[in-house]
C-alpha cells in the first residue's frame, strides 16, 4: 500500500471545514489545516450571538473528536505565507 498524498488546506472557515467533512473519509490522504485563527472553524454568520449568551463551543463547526478520528493535524495560530507545491 503506498503512502497517503498529503493534502494542506489553508484556513479553517466554514468553507475549509466542509473540505475536510468531505476528504476525511478517504484513507488516501493525510490531512493537515492551516488555521491563522486560535480556535477551530466556528459558524462566523451566527457570531453576534455570543453577546446574546452563546458559548463559543455552541458555535463551533468542529464536532468533538472530529480531527483525532479522521488523523487529521490541525495547526492553529499558524499563517500560510506561501504555497511550494
Amino acid at each position: 500500500m503506498s503512502e497517503p498524498r498529503r493534502v494542506v488546506i489553508v484556513g479553517h472557515g466554514m468553507v475549509g471545514h466542509r473540505v475536510l467533512e468531505l476528504l476525511a473519509e478517504h484513507t488516501e490522504y493525510a490531512l493537515t489545516v492551516l488555521a491563522e485563527e486560535p480556535q477551530a472553524a466556528y459558524d462566523r454568520v451566527h457570531l453576534s450571538a455570543l453577546f446574546s449568551g452563546s458559548s463559543a463551543s455552541e458555535l463551533s463547526l468542529v464536532p468533538p473528536h472530529f480531527m483525532a478520528s479522521w488523523g487529521i493535524e490541525l495547526r492553529l495560530n499558524e499563517r500560510a505565507v506561501a504555497i511550494d507545491r
